[in-house]
């Protein structure tokens, strides 16, 4: 499965702005160095996402990446960028949110305007993914830290010097209680009388024949058994409930080229194939594990997927 979405969070990493012809252009700010004041906090260097709607030209950079990824040629890349352009128009105007994976998404301000709103987390740059906050505090925080310490430590040896006060009394009570103990039995043990039965120890000059004593055999039916019933448990069950089979809505999880594609597919994602069901899409094969009229209902589907797929294709 490939999505224009995709291609643009690999692309934002490498450059400062990405056009998607006919939406607009996602645009990445550097953001240096700072420090917090407030939190005492060297925050480290970043790039922030914008979002320029005037910018609809196309400058090539999308098209190619679809070309040199994909396959596709010139006049495909097109069609599908302008095809990816109609479902996110669709979606903004019945849903009034468009998802734009792991960099945003878009939604519709009081009705007339179009607003994106990018994740904080979003890695828009390999060069600063991994960097961390630093906490950095100041000479006058050090010094008041380190006196309240001085303070502490002094008032621990203090209170080492004064000896605690012991009181021997539970040791006492603890030893007269194991006394007692002890000689409650020993008086038990000591008038106790022990009966020692000698009578098997005497010998016989008449021999004895002891035959084997018959062992009854018991056998028991148990009737009215029911079997139980073997239930089928479903892979994954929130897709099984939504089902597949009518919406105007598909949730695509890949779009493959051939047959060979699709067995390797198969075989890497045993636990979907009971759901998979084929759509031809101008040539190629979109396999959709689900449909539905409400394209809210298929987008919370995604998380219930393996890592890999959960980059799924809303398709109407």
């Amino acid at each position: 499965m490939f999505s224009i979405i995709e291609h643009i969070e690999y692309l934002i990493t490498r450059h400062d702005c990405v056009i998607i012809p006919g939406w607009g252009g996602f645009i990445a700010n550097y953001n240096p160095a700072s420090y917090d004041e407030s939190r005492m906090v060297m925050v480290h260097p970043s790039r922030a996402i914008g979002f320029n709607a005037n910018i609809t030209h196309n400058d090539g950079l999308l098209v190619q990446s679809l070309m040199r990824r994909e396959g596709l040629s010139y006049d495909e890349a097109l069609r599908f960028i302008a095809d990816s352009v109609t479902t996110f128009v669709q979606q903004l105007s019945m849903d009034g949110e468009v998802s734009m994976g792991r960099l945003g998404f878009f939604r519709r301000f009081q009705s007339r305007y179009i607003e994106f709103v990018p994740f904080s987390r979003a890695i828009t740059s390999d060069q600063y993914y991994g960097l961390a906050d630093m906490e950095l505090k100041t000479v006058d925080v050090l010094e008041s830290e380190r006196i309240e310490q001085e303070n502490q430590t002094s008032a621990d040896d203090i209170a080492a010097i004064v000896p605690k006060e012991r009181s021997l009394f539970p040791r006492k009570a603890t030893q007269i209680a194991a006394s007692i103990a002890v000689l409650l039995g020993l008086s038990i043990l000591l008038s106790t009388p022990i009966t020692v039965d000698r009578s098997h120890d005497l010998a016989s000059m008449a021999p004895t024949v002891t035959a084997p004593r018959a062992q009854q055999l018991s056998t028991s039916v148990q009737q009215d058994v029911v079997p139980q019933e073997v239930q089928v448990v479903e892979a994954y069950p929130a897709i099984a409930r939504v089902g597949n089979t009518s919406g105007k809505y598909y949730m695509v999880i890949a779009t493959l080229r051939n047959q060979h594609e699709l067995d390797a597919f198969k075989n890497a994602n045993a636990d979907l194939v009971p759901y998979m069901k084929i759509l031809d899409y101008k040539g190629l094969m979109c396999v959709y594990v689900a449909r539905s009229n409400d394209y809210g209902t298929l987008m919370s589907l995604r998380d219930t997927l393996p890592q890999g797929l959960r980059d799924v294709w809303i398709y109407n």
